[in-house]
């Protein structure tokens, strides 16, 4: 009897199936929640916008309001910063990047990218086990033993972070945004698009006889 602990990892390319866009958008009238899309007309012009490429209304959120004054104290009409997140899919991001760079008082902080990590970790699992007990079974059988079962199983995934910080110069200064008035989509000559390395360590404890 005894105990063969083997340690397989998997690797897969995964694909982002789309990109959060992180916006702060100046405003002059203080509206909290989502209410800012239609109420503060700075918010409401780049919500129309990003509507009319193709993101649903669900996939805009108003985050949270930042407020500046000097007196400290609320009023109707002040300058207010809303924090904005865009949701679009890949083939949408050189026209929503087209939309953000025409407006001027809209300013992207960073973009996250999206990965289905968790469809991958089901094909990723099963295929470690199954490496880990061929391994197991020839180094069992090279020693002059069997396996006859597992007595204990782990794993661990790594997922790389993905997030891309575009301020303080995502497009430059105010002079390239003015020069690039509604001039449609932004192309970077390639597609948008972003892919990582998705691993599953597992280690696997096979009792021998």
């Amino acid at each position: 009897m005894g105990v063969l602990r083997i340690q397989q990892k998997e690797q897969q390319d995964v694909t982002a199936v789309s990109a959060k866009l992180y916006l702060e958008v100046a405003g002059e009238t203080l509206v909290m929640g989502t209410a800012a899309t239609e109420r503060v007309k700075e918010v409401r012009e780049v919500t129309q916008q990003l509507q009319a490429v193709g993101i649903p209304p669900t996939q805009i959120q108003v985050r949270g309001v930042e407020i500046s004054n000097r007196t400290g104290l609320l009023a109707k009409q002040q300058r207010a910063r809303f924090l904005l997140v865009v949701e679009a899919q890949p083939e949408l991001l050189s026209q929503v990047l087209g939309v953000l760079a025409d407006q001027k008082h809209v300013d992207l902080q960073r973009l996250e990218w999206i990965f289905d990590d968790f469809e991958v970790s089901l094909r990723l699992g099963p295929r470690a086990m199954q490496r880990a007990r061929q391994r197991a079974e020839a180094i069992a059988q090279a020693a002059g033993h069997r396996v006859v079962g597992v007595l204990n199983a782990s794993d661990t995934w790594d997922m790389p972070v993905s997030t891309v910080n575009l301020q303080p110069e995502w497009l430059g200064q105010d002079t390239q945004r003015a020069s690039r008035a509604r001039s449609g989509p932004l192309e970077a000559g390639v597609p948008y698009t972003s892919t990582h390395v998705f691993t599953v360590q597992l280690t696997v404890d096979f009792q021998l006889e």
